[in-house]
């Protein structure tokens, strides 16, 4: 399944928050496949197109990104699909 994930952040916590995902928090690897994900660098959020069928993968994602600002996860479904 796929889900939608936004994110903010403080500006004092962008290149730490880089450098944790780009070291493996948005890895491909594992239960956990990042489609993308795009930082805006002066509004301070965040979004991701996860998949994964691992709920706790899931939560890990949204405990590492809550550490930051506020998270929301939306499950999403691909239009062809409906």
């Amino acid at each position: 399944m796929k889900f939608h994930v936004h994110f903010t952040y403080k500006a004092a916590e962008r290149e730490k928050l880089l450098r944790i995902l780009s070291d493996g928090a948005l890895s491909s690897d594992g239960p956990l496949k990042i489609v993308g994900a795009w930082i805006s660098v002066q509004t301070g959020d965040g979004f991701a197109l996860v998949d994964s069928k691992d709920a706790k993968a899931i939560y890990n994602l949204s405990s590492v990104l809550s550490d930051y600002g506020q998270i929301t996860i939306t499950p999403v479904i691909e239009a062809a699909d409906v």
